[in-house]
């Protein structure tokens, strides 16, 4: 790319593509071997990619300037003042900041609302706020603890859930956020611990909480772990609107211990004995299963898995789950241990998932959106065809961390670029921003957008494809830029992290 199409290009308002994602699909299934390897990048794009949703032009300058162990250390602090970012939320989406009682009582009948501004509020946050490692452990947490919306009142339930069961404890210690989630209604609710009883015993929590929540499929725990860990949490319930007008203690869809309902009596789980009575029963449960190796190990495994490789390596998965051992939990020692080691810093490549897609490309752009509903709809539009809509998986076990699950269904990812560098009606990319990323440094200007993108320069074969198809694009020189970088953003460059 010659410097003056940069910068013509990167002046434009707007920029119109004649181009398709089945004609880059099949650039890209022709390029030579190893061309858009995504396997080098710099360290501040490693970490704003493996740490976060991907850099914005300030952040990618900012963390340049304080170095990346720097930027490790204020990210696990969550210091980032995120005050505009919650008043845009409270103003944009106030169904997020109500309480259950009233989510229920104002938006009973339009239950649309609700999946809107809970998925709408996530993806404004991941956007734009500053605590960028804070909120992937959101997006972590919110998977370990799969709530599917889908199912009746979930969705009412998951706002209190998400802001207060989720969110706070994010990076905190793992036994407040496992107590939380036992206490969440939307948890209780999802998997039918709420209807639970001494004399209608059901499994569904029990089970989930020792094999998805802390020791793992192959933790150690029993058949009979699963029926006495089910019978400790009997009473552990939720108020149904039903008891609106019976109760002033509560307010509806919160949690409620109903005593009667509980079975007392002797019960033993993974070998110790619990209490016997009362909510002390689920209490001891959650206590054993947090404090225990099974889920330092379980945990500390899909830590790894999620930040370094999708076949997590066994040194730092046995280091980060003696790290949770020894710190009671603490989610920032582990991560610290996690993000410090060798491993993270000679990670593989991993596939984005397609929200980190959708985020990444939203920030990269740094995206301005000329209508935000139109932008909504279609990034939700994107997400839907891809298969990874916000708390629209079914089943417990949440959606799956590995890139081997994504890989089969290009077209979508290889549209979205297309997309946001044309798509005129709801907004385009701060193209006065990025030219100004552009012009730091002595070097070429598009090249230093590719270190922006991708953590590095194209190869000179990558170059010459990069010509030899923007040759063939329809129209003036701006549109071949543009059509250019909408090819390296669908490449194995970009869409790996």
């Amino acid at each position: 790319m010659h410097r003056r199409e940069f910068f013509k290009v990167f002046g434009l308002s707007s920029a119109g593509l004649a181009l398709s994602a089945t004609q880059l699909g099949t650039v890209l299934a022709q390029v030579p071997s190893g061309a858009f390897s995504p396997d080098t990048r710099d360290p501040v794009s490693h970490v704003l990619n493996r740490m976060g949703f991907g850099p914005t032009p300030d952040l990618y300058e900012y963390a340049n300037r304080i170095g990346v162990d720097a930027y490790i250390e204020e990210q696990l602090a969550a210091a980032g003042d995120d005050a505009v970012l919650e008043q845009l939320i409270e103003r944009r989406l106030p169904i997020m900041n109500m309480t259950t009682a009233d989510i229920f009582e104002r938006y009973r009948d339009k239950r649309g609302d609700v999946v809107e501004a809970l998925i709408g509020s996530t993806l404004i946050r991941a956007i734009l706020t500053a605590n960028q490692l804070h909120e992937v452990m959101v997006h972590f947490w919110s998977n370990h603890f799969n709530i599917y919306i889908n199912k009746e009142a979930s969705v009412f339930l998951k706002v209190a859930d998400d802001r207060d069961v989720i969110r706070p404890h994010a990076l905190g210690k793992f036994r407040d956020l496992l107590r939380a989630s036992a206490t969440s209604p939307a948890m209780l609710f999802y998997l039918d611990n709420a209807q639970s009883t001494g004399q209608e015993p059901n499994e569904n929590y029990g089970r989930e909480l020792l094999e998805l929540h802390t020791l793992g499929v192959d933790g150690g725990y029993t058949e009979e772990d699963v029926k006495q860990a089910a019978l400790a949490f009997t009473g552990w319930s939720i108020v149904p609107p039903r008891e609106l007008e019976a109760r002033n203690d509560v307010e509806v869809g919160e949690f409620l211990f109903r005593g009667r309902a509980h079975a007392n009596g002797p019960k033993t789980v993974l070998g110790v004995q619990l209490p016997g009575n009362g909510m002390a029963d689920g209490e001891a449960v959650i206590d054993l299963l947090a404090s225990h190796p099974s889920t330092a190990r379980h945990i500390s495994e899909k830590l790894v898995r999620r930040f370094v490789s999708d076949d997590p390596p066994e040194a730092l998965v046995n280091a980060a789950a003696e790290t949770f051992l020894q710190s009671d939990g603490d989610i920032k020692a582990v991560l610290r241990t996690i993000l410090t080691s060798d491993a993270f810093w000679n990670a593989p490549p991993k596939f984005k998932q397609p929200f980190e897609l959708v985020i990444g490309l939203l920030r990269g752009l740094s995206y301005v959106a000329r209508n935000d509903d139109r932008l909504g709809r279609g990034m939700a539009q994107a997400l839907q065809q891809m298969g990874h809509m916000p708390f629209m998986w079914p089943a417990p076990n949440g959606y799956p961390d590995d890139g081997r699950y994504w890989m089969n269904n290009l077209l979508p990812r290889w549209n979205l670029p297309i997309s946001l560098l044309s798509d005129n009606r709801i907004g385009q990319p701060d193209y006065d921003r990025l030219a100004a990323l552009a012009q730091t440094g002595d070097g070429d200007p598009f090249d230093a957008l590719m270190h922006y993108f991708i953590g590095r320069s194209l190869t000179d074969a990558e170059q010459q494809v990069v010509s030899d198809f923007a040759a063939q694009v329809p129209g003036n020189d701006d549109a071949k830029t543009v059509a250019s970088v909408a090819l390296v953003l669908a490449s194995p460059a970009y869409q790996y992290r």
